[in-house]
């Protein structure tokens, strides 16, 4: 795993799942089958004794224009798409 400098990426998706990606200076697509990452909701009902789950972002593999792969996990934090992991 690597550490990430510039987290702040844009994704675009197909409405759901990413298609592709622009991080740092590079265009990236998606290479591989996104994977959903799941964690609990900010957001707690006063009745409900457990946080719901729900998919708080995706792991996938990425290509850049000049074959560079590797893995990422791309999570919303406050509305915006960030990197958290990346893997190569």
């Amino acid at each position: 795993m690597n550490s990430v400098k510039d987290r702040t990426v844009t994704v675009w998706t197909d409405g759901e799942r990413p298609l592709r990606m622009f991080w740092q200076d590079r265009r990236w697509r998606v290479s591989d089958t996104p994977t959903g990452i799941y964690g609990e909701s900010d957001f707690i009902h006063p009745l409900l004794t457990h946080a719901p789950v729900v998919r708080i972002g995706w792991r996938f593999q990425v290509t850049d224009e000049d074959g560079e792969s590797l893995v990422v996990d791309a999570i919303q934090d406050d509305g915006q798409w960030v990197i958290a992991k990346t893997y190569s």
